[in-house]
């Protein structure tokens, strides 16, 4: 018997591929076996300027049913793909399906874990990963931690929330640079799903990506590390200040200064890269600021599309019984 909760699936891409389409026949037969209502929400970076005239997206929209497609104008972060897809999703459980990783089964997998009773589902991989990759991840988890940013480890993209976890996250309509920090403190319960990603490799991420990563998610998510860069600079000031007193009782017992050149030049350029790492900083920070006080929206839709095809003409919007028999104890909106 077919699920009566509506299922929004929501996709990213920047390249609509056969892989894409395949992928999307595969996702609707899935969501057509388990639910009487769903959706899959695919949500296109831009630059609108760069996309051709003519694109696979009409032929999906006349063939596949339940499409949605949401064209973005810019080349925004991931993150705000992912909240732009979340805030224009309209069912009661809403799913972040990664295409190029997540297996098709996880879908069905993490609604029924949300309905158990669990407003946010995160899916968690249990890939075996190398041990440079493991050691700099963990590394930067106990980073993030140090700022509350508390993410469950080897956490994937996969996502499933409730629609007043969706509700809580979009509240805001602040999601820039916070996304899954927004997620995680909705204040609603939340569990783990663990499973193995489709792909070898998740994503390909090179120590360069991660440590840009890993500053994107410091800057914006708290002020914590604009204090620790003001504790070095203190640090640094106290520490000029003592070899200054040192200096000066040098030349007062021995008369000679020119010892010790070589320890001036080392420390002067330990001040001045305390002080080029902190400038840095400041920088993120201003930029932090504009981006905060700015009244840009976080992203623009150019266009939505819809397909022509319906999953049951016959269906009307009413309930086959007047008592819902299927367990749910989550709140959704439909059935409490």
């Amino acid at each position: 018997m077919k699920s009566e909760s509506f299922v929004s699936v929501v996709l990213k891409t920047q390249d609509l591929s056969s892989d894409l389409i395949k992928k999307l026949l595969q996702v609707q037969e899935t969501l057509d076996i388990h639910y009487t209502d769903y959706e899959i929400l695919i949500v296109s970076k831009g630059p609108y300027r760069d996309m051709p005239l003519k694109t696979d997206i009409d032929a999906i929209l006349k063939s596949v049913p339940s499409i949605r497609f949401l064209q973005l104008s810019g080349c925004v972060h991931d993150d705000v793909v992912w909240a732009a897809g979340l805030e224009n999703a309209i069912g009661d459980f809403v799913v972040l399906y990664d295409h190029f990783n997540d297996p098709i089964t996880i879908i069905h997998q993490v609604v029924e874990k949300c309905k158990s009773g669990y407003d946010v589902v995160v899916g968690v991989s249990n890939q075996s990963l190398p041990y440079t990759y493991r050691f700099l991840r963990d590394t930067a988890s106990h980073i993030l931690k140090a700022i509350d940013y508390h993410i469950p480890k080897n956490s994937t993209s996969l996502r499933c929330l409730s629609r007043r976890a969706v509700n809580a996250v979009t509240d805001t309509g602040r999601f820039h640079h916070q996304f899954y920090l927004r997620i995680q403190k909705t204040g609603y319960s939340a569990s783990e799903l663990s499973y193995e990603p489709v792909s070898e490799k998740q994503i390909k991420k090179t120590i360069i990506y991660g440590i840009k990563n890993l500053i994107r998610l410091m800057v914006f998510n708290s002020s914590r590390p604009l204090r620790w860069m003001s504790m070095i600079g203190m640090t640094g000031s106290l520490s000029a200040l003592l070899f200054a007193i040192y200096s000066i009782l040098i030349n007062l017992v021995n008369g000679h200064v020119v010892e010790g050149w070589t320890t001036t030049i080392l420390f002067m350029s330990v001040l001045f890269m305390m002080q080029f790492v902190m400038l840095a900083f400041f920088g993120e920070y201003l930029s932090r600021l504009l981006d905060d006080r700015s009244e840009q929206a976080a992203y623009s839709v150019v266009f939505e599309k819809n397909s022509a095809v319906m999953v049951n003409q016959d269906r009307v919007n009413v309930l086959n019984n007047s008592i819902n028999e299927e367990e749910n104890l989550v709140q959704t909106g439909r059935d409490r």
